[in-house]
């Protein structure tokens, strides 16, 4: 159904101007996968993801998927969706994302094998509400429905105000995000019998994932892995 935003300011592909949708089918086509997938500690080469054995420590992820390319009208979404916020891009970018997320076969076996909990990064609260949304928690709700995933948006909560990662060096962001994130004391304990996938935008230096991903183990959890939409 055709809503009256829709009507008065129409969506138009972000490739071609094709009035309908962000990303028109036919530039669906034209956009770049994130063919190699890579150990997340080491960031070399990896089968399906998967942290490589020599990598693994006690507090890492166990893994690490990534659909698209950073770069074209992906990064133009997202940049949209995150600095000038265009909410209603979730639902295209989420859909374009799950067309392509299905064909990831480690992927689907962890979450058959595992039964996870999708949990979003989460922003600091004075920037969520001068953001008015999380675009995280948006994506993410949308992807855990899909693919019938438990969805806790409330796990990990920010209890640091961070500088915005995108200005720093990679080992600033180390610095910038370390106990930037706890468990929120709500849900219950120990986390011995859960698995979770942590959602966010954007891999680039994966420091934020890794922070959060360490805050779960820390806490007992299972298997931690990481999902973003591009790379």
């Amino acid at each position: 159904m055709v809503s009256f935003l829709d009507l008065i300011f129409p969506r138009k592909c972000l490739g071609c101007g094709k009035t309908g949708a962000y990303f028109c089918s036919q530039c669906l086509n034209f956009v770049s996968l994130e063919q190699e997938r890579i150990c997340p500690v080491c960031e070399r080469p990896s089968v399906g993801g998967q942290t490589h054995p020599g990598c693994q420590k006690s507090h890492s992820l166990d893994g690490l998927t990534s659909v698209f390319s950073y770069k074209g009208i992906v990064k133009e979404a997202i940049i949209k969706l995150k600095y000038n916020f265009v909410s209603d891009l979730a639902e295209d970018l989420a859909e374009a994302f799950l067309s392509f997320c299905g064909e990831d076969g480690y992927f689907a076996l962890y979450c058959q094998k595992n039964d996870p909990i999708l949990a979003p990064i989460s922003l600091y609260k004075t920037r969520e509400r001068w953001r008015g949304f999380n675009q995280s928690e948006l994506l993410g709700k949308m992807i855990a429905q899909n693919l019938g995933l438990r969805f806790t948006p409330d796990l990990l909560i920010r209890v640091k105000n961070t500088k915005p990662q995108m200005e720093l060096s990679e080992k600033q962001r180390r610095e910038n995000i370390r106990g930037a994130f706890s468990v929120n004391p709500r849900f219950p304990r120990p986390l011995y019998h859960f698995s979770f996938i942590i959602f966010d935008d954007v891999w680039t230096s994966g420091s934020t994932i890794k922070e959060a991903a360490k805050v779960l183990k820390q806490a007992g959890a299972k298997q931690v892995w990481g999902l973003t939409l591009a790379r």
